[in-house]
């Protein structure tokens, strides 16, 4: 009787740890397969936002060119008298 016991124990134990193995391998596919789902919304999400502000030659912001010259000039302008 207590050989039958040791089989049946590490036949338990056998079993717990390839049902932790399968669980964990299967949730590790639902997880890659929602971050998969979400990256292919995010994207056409943002390519039909896109379409809806075309009017806008810039992707972020407002691009301004300024020579090196104006710039230094418009500092030395703002400057208090003591320190020019």
């Amino acid at each position: 009787m207590q050989k039958l016991y040791q089989i049946l124990g590490s036949i338990i134990i056998l079993l717990i740890i390839v049902a932790t193995v399968i669980f964990s391998f299967g949730f590790i596919v639902v997880v890659a397969a929602l971050v998969s789902l979400l990256g292919i919304y995010r994207y056409f999400v943002m390519k039909k936002r896109s379409r809806e502000f075309k009017t806008r030659p810039y992707a972020h912001g407002e691009i301004i060119d300024l020579q090196a010259q104006v710039i230094d000039e418009t500092i030395q302008v703002r400057k208090p008298d003591e320190f020019k």
